[in-house]
C-alpha cells in the first residue's frame, strides 16, 4: 500500500457515482473493496511470476516468503469480502462474483500459454479482457448503481471502463517494451523473459521477414543477454510497438465514444483525462 500505485480502479468508482446521487460513505467503501480486491491479486500475481520488485520495493512473496504472501492475498480479499456484505447490493456482489472468477479464469490462461508462441491476437484480447478490463468495467458500473444512475447510462459507463481497461492492459504490455525500470518498478521485457507472450510480440511474429528470426530466438532453451538484446531489437524493427500504440488508441476511442451519453458535469471531462493519460503514461 506504502508503495504508492495510480489507485485507478477506486478513482472510477468514486467518479461514477459523483454523477449521480453521490453518498461519499457508501461509495467510499465499496471503491476501498475493489482497489483491496486489485491489491490481492497483484500479491497472488508476485508469487507466481516470482517478481522481486512491485511498484520499486520488494514485493511481498521477496520479503516474506511465497506461503505468508498467499495467505495475505487471501486475508486482503476476506476484507474486500467484509466490506461488500455491509456496503454491497446482491447486484453489485452478484457482479464483482463474476467478474473475480473471469479474472482467474484470465490467469489460468496466461499460466497456462507461458512459453507458448503461437498466441493470436484473439486470444491475447480474450485473456486481457478477462485480466484487466472487466475489472475497470466494474469499477464504473457498481460506482453507478450504487448512486442510483439509471440503467442506460450505467450500462454507458460500463462499456466505457471496458474499452478503457483493455487499453490500460495493452499500454501496459507496450510499457514492458519501452518503459524504464526506474519509473515502471519491474525490469523491462520482463513479461517476455518469463515466457509471457503480449501483444507486441504477436504482431512481432507475425512480420513475414523478421518473425521466424524472433521465434527462433524465443524458442531457444538457453538465452544469454545478446539472445535479448536480439529480440528486443527485431520486435522494434517490425513496427510491432507503433501497431500496439494505434491499437491502444482505437479503444481509447471506444471509451471516448461512450461518455459523450453522460450527464455534462466535471467527472466526465476527468474521465476524458484519464483515457488521455492511458494513452500518453510512462509508468
Amino acid at each position: 500500500m506504502e508503495a504508492g500505485g495510480k489507485r485507478l480502479r477506486p478513482a472510477f468508482v468514486l467518479l461514477s457515482g459523483k454523477l449521480f446521487k453521490y453518498d461519499l460513505e457508501r461509495i467510499g467503501q465499496l471503491a476501498a473493496a475493489i482497489e483491496l480486491i486489485h491489491m490481492a491479486t497483484l500479491v497472488h500475481d508476485d508469487v507466481i511470476d516470482n517478481a522481486a520488485t512491485r511498484r520499486g520495493v520488494p514485493t511481498v512473496s521477496a520479503e516474506w516468503g511465497d506461503s505468508l504472501a498467499m495467505q495475505t492475498g487471501d486475508y486482503i480479499f476476506g476484507q474486500a469480502l467484509k466490506i461488500l456484505a455491509r456496503y454491497g447490493t446482491p447486484e453489485i456482489i452478484s457482479f464483482l462474483a463474476s467478474v473475480s472468477l473471469e479474472m482467474c479464469e484470465g490467469e489460468i490462461e496466461q499460466i497456462n500459454s507461458i512459453g507458448r508462441t503461437d498466441l493470436n491476437l484473439r486470444t491475447y484480447l480474450r485473456r486481457i479482457q478477462r485480466k484487466t478490463a472487466y475489472l475497470i468495467s466494474a469499477c464504473c458500473f457498481i460506482g453507478a448503481v450504487a448512486s442510483e444512475a439509471p440503467p442506460h447510462l450505467a450500462c454507458h459507463l460500463k462499456k466505457y471502463g471496458y474499452y478503457l481497461g483493455m487499453a490500460y492492459q495493452i499500454s501496459d504490455d507496450l510499457l514492458d517494451f519501452i518503459g524504464s525500470e526506474q519509473v515502471c518498478g519491474k525490469p523491462v521485457g520482463s513479461d517476455m523473459r518469463q515466457g509471457i507472450i503480449t501483444i507486441p510480440v504477436v504482431y512481432a511474429l507475425s512480420n513475414q521477414h523478421i518473425g521466424q528470426r524472433l521465434l527462433n530466438l524465443l524458442e531457444k532453451e538457453t538465452k544469454d543477454e545478446s539472445d535479448w538484446d536480439e529480440a528486443f531489437s527485431l520486435i522494434e524493427d517490425t513496427g510491432a510497438l507503433k501497431t500496439t500504440q494505434n491499437l491502444c488508441n482505437k479503444y481509447l476511442q471506444k471509451a471516448k465514444k461512450e461518455l459523450v451519453h453522460l450527464p455534462d458535469q466535471p467527472p466526465r471531462s476527468i474521465f476524458d483525462g484519464i483515457a488521455d493519460f492511458i494513452g500518453n503514461r510512462d509508468f
